[in-house]
């Protein structure tokens, strides 16, 4: 189950390219424009980076006061957002080149204002409407190397991972001043991604306890999968962040047992989900079909049908935004995400 609140995208949010940028899109539903209607519709997100905010954290960790560490940590951090607010200008730049002609169907009459374009007219005021994304991964990694301790488990390191998204925050409002495009913030959810930030820094810098010890890095601000707490203390510590990554971002709580026969645990996220203002949100639970004699349930680990004895069982599985009946085709990162997801209550 996913619910998507009226979510109201702010405008939100120069010169070497460096290593913990990587480039990606995903979950965004944009909505503030600078440019012309504010609206989600005929929009659309044109080019997003994802920062490895771990790695900066990884490389401060070997200051021993706090505070210097933490200010090297926000010194690197802006030296990057400059760098990734340039390099989306730059592709802007070539994407803006670009002839109507070239794009029949977008430029006909999915792109708002495309209407008024000429076949050889550059597409260049149309999709400066789209947003530009500037993202982020492994906040909880962030702030265990950078305190010792994740935003879940002490609220000293969750004030810190608001003042670091809301620097993400604050300098998208920036760049998109300076270079007159619609920056965004998002919270990337690292389906690839993760894995691959997280082998390129056990190479580098070795096993960190609670850094760089899993196959993974944590889904953008999220409460680590594996950390055991109530769902009400994790929408508590995320929710903050939705306000900051207007670009795209999700809360999701796991379940025991079928909640298709639960309404009232559906309705109590619904309305956490009012309560705390966060604006999409998704109840993960298990889903078995068996593809024999279509028999269905909830049982964790189902391999034999209890029905018909079959094992052609089809498992309905989250991953990220994805419903996935089979993990065979997800990377190892992403499966070992999910062997360690804990339940909520």
């Amino acid at each position: 189950a996913t619910f998507n609140r009226h979510e109201l995208w702010k405008a939100d949010d120069p010169e070497r390219f460096r290593y913990e940028t990587a480039t990606m899109g995903c979950r965004t539903r944009v909505f503030e424009n600078r440019f012309g209607e504010k609206t989600s519709i005929g929009r659309g997100n044109l080019s997003f980076s994802t920062i490895n905010i771990v790695r900066l954290a990884i490389e401060c960790m070997d200051i021993s006061e706090r505070e210097e560490r933490i200010r090297t940590f926000f010194s690197k951090l802006d030296e990057l957002l400059e760098l990734t607010a340039l390099q989306l200008h730059r592709r802007f730049e070539f994407q803006k080149t670009a002839r109507a002609k070239q794009f029949p169907l977008l430029m006909s009459s999915l792109w708002l204002g495309a209407e008024k374009l000429k076949p050889e007219d550059t597409i260049e005021s149309v999709i400066n409407q789209g947003t530009l994304g500037i993202g982020f991964i492994g906040l909880a990694e962030c702030l265990v190397a950078l305190t010792g301790k994740h935003h879940a488990e002490d609220p000293a390191a969750q004030q810190l991972g608001i003042r670091i998204i809301t620097r993400f925050r604050d300098k998208a409002n920036e760049f998109s001043e300076r270079w007159q495009h619609n920056y965004s913030v998002l919270a990337t959810p690292a389906e690839g991604l993760s894995g691959r930030f997280t082998q390129k820094d056990k190479k580098s810098f070795g096993i960190i306890p609670g850094v760089t010890d899993r196959e993974y890095y944590t889904n953008s601000n999220h409460v680590p999968v594996y950390y055991r707490c109530s769902a009400r203390h994790k929408a508590e510590i995320e929710a903050p962040y939705h306000d900051l990554t207007r670009g795209g971002h999700i809360f999701y709580v796991e379940i025991d047992g079928d909640a298709t026969h639960n309404p009232d645990a559906i309705m109590s996220v619904v309305d956490m989900m009012d309560r705390y203002n966060m604006g999409y949100c998704s109840v993960n639970h298990n889903r078995n079909r068996c593809m024999d004699c279509g028999h269905e349930d909830a049982t964790d680990g189902l391999e034999e049908c209890p029905n018909c004895g079959g094992h052609h069982i089809d498992r309905l599985q989250r991953i990220t935004g994805y419903l996935v009946g089979t993990t065979n085709r997800w990377n190892q990162a992403k499966l070992a995400e999910l062997n360690d997801r804990v339940r909520h209550n």
